[in-house]
């Protein structure tokens, strides 16, 4: 067995023992809004852009999305089959949009935005190194899926307390990622929650001169 089979029992142990349910996605406490509310801050309410969800848990995004950004195209991926099928029958009419992944296959299609929230949570890998190389390869990856925006999110190392096997950023190793393997237009924020944070990153860094700013889109 390995990491991805390990994770992926931990979800399905805990959906047949909660069903739909947060708890379900290790998110017990229920603010997974307050994670979802970053993408109103960089959409506009009447765009009408095509969005993945990757890691797209029990569709809570979606829900989200159809009362406060009617008009983004979601899809909606996850490498958990009972989450897959679970959305498929809940959603009818957009069954065709959640779609199961395998974690280490490659993006066949764009999207305008990638958004990927919980995904980064649990190491991959016993080893630290070897777990934190497959996040930072799947980020190039979901920002390479993306035609404008990458919006994922990380457990800081903030925290009070850190489970063996979560995985912890600090927000210099992300921002030093950022700038050299993706784009130098980006935002960390630490405003939602107290001990996680957002990455804000455009795929547009286009630089004027000689004023020396980024180009607005």
């Amino acid at each position: 067995m390995n990491a991805f089979d390990d994770i992926k029992n931990q979800y399905t142990t805990q959906f047949k023992k909660f069903g739909d349910s947060p708890k379900s996605i290790f998110t017990p406490k229920g603010r997974n809004n307050i994670r979802y509310s970053v993408i109103q801050d960089y959409v506009k309410l009447n765009d009408e852009l095509s969005i993945l969800d990757y890691g797209c848990g029990l569709g809570y995004l979606y829900d989200y999305l159809n009362v406060n950004l009617p008009n983004l195209k979601y899809y909606g991926s996850d490498f958990v089959e009972d989450f897959i099928s679970h959305c498929q029958q809940k959603f009818p009419l957009i069954n065709s949009h959640f779609f199961l992944v395998d974690p280490l296959a490659h993006f066949e299609r764009k999207y305008d935005i990638v958004f990927a929230s919980g995904v980064f949570n649990i190491k991959s890998s016993l080893k630290e190194e070897k777990s934190k190389q497959y996040a930072f390869d799947k980020i190039k990856e979901l920002f390479y899926a993306s035609n404008k925006i990458l919006i994922c999110d990380f457990p800081s190392k903030y925290v009070d307390f850190q489970l063996s096997e979560a995985q912890h950023f600090s927000i210099e190793e992300i921002a030093d990622f950022c700038v050299n393997n993706l784009s130098r237009k980006f935002l960390i924020r630490h405003d939602k929650l107290p001990y996680e944070f957002t990455l804000v990153v455009w795929k547009n860094d286009e630089i004027i001169r000689p004023q020396t700013i980024f180009k607005n889109e």
